[in-house]
Protein backbone atom coordinates (compact mmCIF):
# COMPACT_ATOMS: atom_id res chain seq x y z
CA UNK A 1 0.00 0.00 0.00
CA UNK A 2 1.31 3.45 -0.86
CA UNK A 3 2.36 5.78 1.95
CA UNK A 4 -0.35 8.37 1.20
CA UNK A 5 -3.05 5.69 1.03
CA UNK A 6 -1.84 4.32 4.38
CA UNK A 7 -2.05 7.79 5.99
CA UNK A 8 -5.54 8.37 4.64
CA UNK A 9 -6.52 4.92 5.92
CA UNK A 10 -5.34 5.85 9.41
CA UNK A 11 -7.44 9.03 9.27
CA UNK A 12 -10.51 7.03 8.24
CA UNK A 13 -10.00 4.72 11.22
CA UNK A 14 -9.49 7.71 13.54
CA UNK A 15 -12.68 9.46 12.42
CA UNK A 16 -14.58 6.18 12.60
CA UNK A 17 -13.61 5.86 16.25
CA UNK A 18 -14.70 9.44 16.87
CA UNK A 19 -18.05 9.27 15.11
CA UNK A 20 -19.12 5.84 16.32
CA UNK A 21 -18.90 6.80 19.97
CA UNK A 22 -16.12 4.36 20.89
CA UNK A 23 -14.93 6.80 23.51
CA UNK A 24 -12.56 4.45 25.28
CA UNK A 25 -10.62 3.80 22.07
CA UNK A 26 -9.70 7.43 21.35
CA UNK A 27 -5.96 8.26 21.43
CA UNK A 28 -6.03 9.87 24.87
CA UNK A 29 -3.03 11.76 26.30
CA UNK A 30 -2.83 13.03 29.87
CA UNK A 31 -1.70 16.54 30.70
CA UNK A 32 1.83 16.43 32.07
CA UNK A 33 2.33 16.86 35.83
CA UNK A 34 5.06 14.38 36.74
CA UNK A 35 7.19 14.39 33.61
CA UNK A 36 5.91 10.98 32.52
CA UNK A 37 3.59 12.14 29.76
CA UNK A 38 4.38 14.09 26.63
CA UNK A 39 1.97 17.05 26.34
CA UNK A 40 1.52 20.00 28.65
CA UNK A 41 -1.07 21.87 26.55
CA UNK A 42 -3.95 20.58 24.47
CA UNK A 43 -3.84 22.33 21.09
CA UNK A 44 -7.20 22.58 19.33
CA UNK A 45 -8.70 24.45 16.37
CA UNK A 46 -11.25 27.26 16.52
CA UNK A 47 -14.79 25.89 16.24
CA UNK A 48 -13.76 22.30 16.92
CA UNK A 49 -15.75 20.08 19.28
CA UNK A 50 -13.26 18.46 21.60
CA UNK A 51 -13.76 15.62 24.10
CA UNK A 52 -12.33 15.52 27.61
CA UNK A 53 -12.53 12.85 30.26
CA UNK A 54 -11.32 11.75 33.66
CA UNK A 55 -11.42 8.15 34.82
CA UNK A 56 -14.71 7.25 36.47
CA UNK A 57 -14.63 6.70 40.20
CA UNK A 58 -15.08 3.16 41.53
CA UNK A 59 -18.73 2.52 42.38
CA UNK A 60 -19.52 2.35 46.10
CA UNK A 61 -23.02 1.38 47.34
CA UNK A 62 -24.88 4.41 48.72
CA UNK A 63 -22.55 6.97 47.13
CA UNK A 64 -22.76 8.92 43.89
CA UNK A 65 -20.08 10.96 42.18
CA UNK A 66 -20.00 14.28 40.36
CA UNK A 67 -17.23 15.66 38.17
CA UNK A 68 -16.25 19.28 37.91
CA UNK A 69 -15.97 20.75 34.40
CA UNK A 70 -15.17 24.44 34.58
CA UNK A 71 -13.79 26.49 31.67
CA UNK A 72 -12.36 30.00 31.79
CA UNK A 73 -13.47 31.85 29.72
CA UNK A 74 -16.81 30.10 30.18
CA UNK A 75 -17.75 27.45 27.60
CA UNK A 76 -20.92 25.40 27.27
CA UNK A 77 -20.40 21.86 28.57
CA UNK A 78 -21.89 19.17 26.32
CA UNK A 79 -22.14 15.41 26.43
CA UNK A 80 -19.73 13.41 24.28
CA UNK A 81 -22.42 13.20 21.60
CA UNK A 82 -22.92 16.97 21.66
CA UNK A 83 -26.15 17.37 23.62
CA UNK A 84 -26.41 19.96 26.42
CA UNK A 85 -25.71 18.86 29.99
CA UNK A 86 -27.31 20.12 33.19
CA UNK A 87 -24.90 20.58 36.05
CA UNK A 88 -24.85 21.68 39.67
CA UNK A 89 -22.39 24.55 40.27
CA UNK A 90 -20.11 23.31 37.47
CA UNK A 91 -20.37 19.68 38.62
CA UNK A 92 -21.87 17.03 36.35
CA UNK A 93 -22.57 13.32 36.61
CA UNK A 94 -20.62 12.75 33.37
CA UNK A 95 -16.93 11.91 33.63
CA UNK A 96 -16.55 12.49 29.87
CA UNK A 97 -17.80 15.56 28.06
CA UNK A 98 -17.22 17.69 24.97
CA UNK A 99 -16.90 21.43 24.31
CA UNK A 100 -17.19 23.49 21.13
CA UNK A 101 -14.18 25.78 21.03
CA UNK A 102 -14.64 29.52 20.47
CA UNK A 103 -14.15 31.19 17.09
CA UNK A 104 -11.29 33.34 18.37
CA UNK A 105 -7.81 31.91 19.04
CA UNK A 106 -6.47 32.08 22.59
CA UNK A 107 -5.94 30.08 25.77
CA UNK A 108 -8.64 28.47 27.89
CA UNK A 109 -8.16 27.13 31.41
CA UNK A 110 -9.94 23.88 32.21
CA UNK A 111 -10.50 23.01 35.88
CA UNK A 112 -11.42 19.46 36.87
CA UNK A 113 -12.32 17.87 40.17
CA UNK A 114 -14.46 15.09 41.61
CA UNK A 115 -16.67 14.85 44.69
CA UNK A 116 -18.77 12.13 46.28
CA UNK A 117 -22.26 12.55 47.65
CA UNK A 118 -24.65 10.68 49.87
CA UNK A 119 -28.00 11.68 48.51
CA UNK A 120 -27.62 15.42 47.92
CA UNK A 121 -25.03 15.91 50.67
CA UNK A 122 -21.44 16.41 49.54
CA UNK A 123 -19.08 14.27 51.65
CA UNK A 124 -15.61 14.79 50.16
CA UNK A 125 -13.96 16.65 47.29
CA UNK A 126 -10.75 15.86 45.46
CA UNK A 127 -7.97 18.30 44.64
CA UNK A 128 -8.63 20.58 41.68
CA UNK A 129 -6.46 20.34 38.59
CA UNK A 130 -5.98 23.26 36.23
CA UNK A 131 -4.76 22.77 32.67
CA UNK A 132 -4.43 24.85 29.52
CA UNK A 133 -6.23 24.43 26.20
CA UNK A 134 -4.70 26.44 23.34
CA UNK A 135 -7.18 27.40 20.61
CA UNK A 136 -5.42 27.82 17.24
CA UNK A 137 -6.58 29.29 13.92
CA UNK A 138 -7.68 27.04 11.07
CA UNK A 139 -4.92 26.10 8.61
CA UNK A 140 -4.63 28.17 5.42
CA UNK A 141 -3.11 27.70 1.97
CA UNK A 142 -2.17 30.18 -0.77
CA UNK A 143 -1.33 29.49 -4.42
CA UNK A 144 1.79 31.04 -5.95
CA UNK A 145 1.21 34.42 -7.58
CA UNK A 146 1.65 33.27 -11.18
CA UNK A 147 -1.25 30.82 -10.90
CA UNK A 148 -0.10 28.56 -13.73
CA UNK A 149 2.47 25.89 -14.50
CA UNK A 150 3.16 23.32 -17.19
CA UNK A 151 3.70 19.59 -17.14
CA UNK A 152 3.66 16.46 -19.22
CA UNK A 153 0.99 13.79 -19.40
CA UNK A 154 1.17 11.04 -16.77
CA UNK A 155 3.89 12.80 -14.78
CA UNK A 156 3.95 14.36 -11.30
CA UNK A 157 3.29 18.09 -11.02
CA UNK A 158 4.63 20.14 -8.12
CA UNK A 159 3.12 23.46 -7.06
CA UNK A 160 5.41 25.58 -4.85
CA UNK A 161 2.98 27.37 -2.54
CA UNK A 162 3.29 31.02 -1.57
CA UNK A 163 2.06 30.40 1.96
CA UNK A 164 0.88 27.64 4.27
CA UNK A 165 -0.13 28.05 7.91
CA UNK A 166 -1.02 25.48 10.52
CA UNK A 167 0.51 22.35 11.98
CA UNK A 168 1.83 19.70 9.61
CA UNK A 169 0.89 17.19 8.31
CA UNK A 170 -1.60 18.90 5.98
CA UNK A 171 -4.25 17.29 3.81
CA UNK A 172 -5.66 19.34 0.93
CA UNK A 173 -8.94 18.46 -0.80
CA UNK A 174 -9.41 19.73 -4.33
CA UNK A 175 -11.66 19.70 -7.39
CA UNK A 176 -10.29 19.60 -10.93
CA UNK A 177 -11.94 20.73 -14.16
CA UNK A 178 -10.30 19.24 -17.26
CA UNK A 179 -10.41 20.29 -20.91
CA UNK A 180 -8.78 18.12 -23.56
CA UNK A 181 -7.75 21.30 -25.37
CA UNK A 182 -5.40 24.07 -24.21
CA UNK A 183 -7.86 26.94 -24.70
CA UNK A 184 -11.10 25.43 -23.27
CA UNK A 185 -12.56 25.12 -26.75
CA UNK A 186 -15.06 22.32 -27.24
CA UNK A 187 -16.49 22.52 -23.72
CA UNK A 188 -15.53 21.00 -20.39
CA UNK A 189 -14.31 17.43 -20.77
CA UNK A 190 -14.60 16.14 -17.18
CA UNK A 191 -14.48 17.02 -13.48
CA UNK A 192 -12.95 15.09 -10.60
CA UNK A 193 -11.97 15.42 -6.96
CA UNK A 194 -8.94 14.31 -4.99
CA UNK A 195 -6.81 14.60 -1.87
CA UNK A 196 -3.11 15.29 -1.49
CA UNK A 197 -0.93 15.62 1.62
CA UNK A 198 2.15 17.71 2.33
CA UNK A 199 4.48 18.91 5.07
CA UNK A 200 4.95 22.61 5.81
CA UNK A 201 8.74 22.47 5.61
CA UNK A 202 8.86 22.26 1.81
CA UNK A 203 5.70 24.11 0.68
CA UNK A 204 5.68 21.65 -2.21
CA UNK A 205 2.23 20.38 -3.11
CA UNK A 206 2.95 17.29 -5.23
CA UNK A 207 0.15 15.88 -7.36
CA UNK A 208 0.64 12.26 -8.47
CA UNK A 209 1.09 11.38 -12.13
CA UNK A 210 -2.38 9.82 -12.31
CA UNK A 211 -3.93 13.27 -11.77
CA UNK A 212 -2.78 14.43 -15.21
CA UNK A 213 -3.18 11.33 -17.33
CA UNK A 214 -3.83 13.17 -20.61
CA UNK A 215 -2.81 16.38 -22.36
CA UNK A 216 -4.95 19.48 -22.04
CA UNK A 217 -5.83 22.14 -19.47
CA UNK A 218 -6.49 21.38 -15.80
CA UNK A 219 -7.90 23.90 -13.31
CA UNK A 220 -7.36 23.01 -9.66
CA UNK A 221 -9.60 24.49 -6.97
CA UNK A 222 -8.69 23.89 -3.32
CA UNK A 223 -11.88 23.04 -1.41
CA UNK A 224 -10.56 22.30 2.08
CA UNK A 225 -7.35 22.11 4.08
CA UNK A 226 -6.88 20.32 7.40
CA UNK A 227 -3.89 19.82 9.67
CA UNK A 228 -3.10 17.34 12.43
CA UNK A 229 -4.74 19.63 15.00
CA UNK A 230 -8.00 20.34 13.17
CA UNK A 231 -8.42 16.61 12.48
CA UNK A 232 -8.69 15.99 16.24
CA UNK A 233 -12.20 17.44 16.28
CA UNK A 234 -15.21 15.21 16.89
CA UNK A 235 -16.92 17.12 14.05
CA UNK A 236 -15.36 17.88 10.69
CA UNK A 237 -13.67 21.30 10.63
CA UNK A 238 -14.20 22.82 7.19
CA UNK A 239 -12.26 25.70 5.66
CA UNK A 240 -13.84 29.09 5.06
CA UNK A 241 -13.19 31.01 1.81
CA UNK A 242 -10.53 33.14 3.51
CA UNK A 243 -8.53 29.99 4.34
CA UNK A 244 -8.25 28.98 0.68
CA UNK A 245 -6.99 30.47 -2.58
CA UNK A 246 -9.60 32.73 -4.14
CA UNK A 247 -8.70 31.55 -7.64
CA UNK A 248 -8.03 28.29 -9.43
CA UNK A 249 -4.54 27.09 -10.33
CA UNK A 250 -3.98 26.11 -13.95
CA UNK A 251 -1.82 23.23 -15.12
CA UNK A 252 -1.19 23.00 -18.86
CA UNK A 253 -0.26 19.42 -19.69
CA UNK A 254 1.50 18.58 -22.93
CA UNK A 255 1.99 15.13 -24.45
CA UNK A 256 4.85 13.19 -22.92
CA UNK A 257 7.53 12.45 -25.55
CA UNK A 258 8.02 8.79 -26.26
CA UNK A 259 11.50 7.62 -27.22
CA UNK A 260 11.27 5.52 -30.37
CA UNK A 261 13.49 2.54 -31.17
CA UNK A 262 16.89 3.42 -32.59
CA UNK A 263 17.10 2.89 -36.33
CA UNK A 264 20.12 2.10 -38.47
CA UNK A 265 20.91 1.12 -42.04
CA UNK A 266 20.19 -2.49 -42.56
CA UNK A 267 23.23 -4.70 -42.76
CA UNK A 268 24.09 -5.70 -46.27
CA UNK A 269 23.41 -9.36 -47.16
Amino acid sequence: MKHQEFKIGLLVVFFTLLTTGLFSQLPWTEFIHTGVHDETIDSVTVGSRMPYRVDAQTAIPGLSFEYKWLFSPTQTVLSFTGTPLTGNANYYTDNEISVVMPATPGDITITTNVRNLMGTTVLCEGTEENNTIRVLPRPTIKWPANGITTGCAAQEVTILLDALTGNEEFIVDYDIDYWDTYDKSGGLTSTSSGTVSLMSSSLSLVFPATTFSAEGLYEIKATNISDRISRKSLDLITSTPSDLPATVYQVVVYPSPVTKPLQHIKNMP
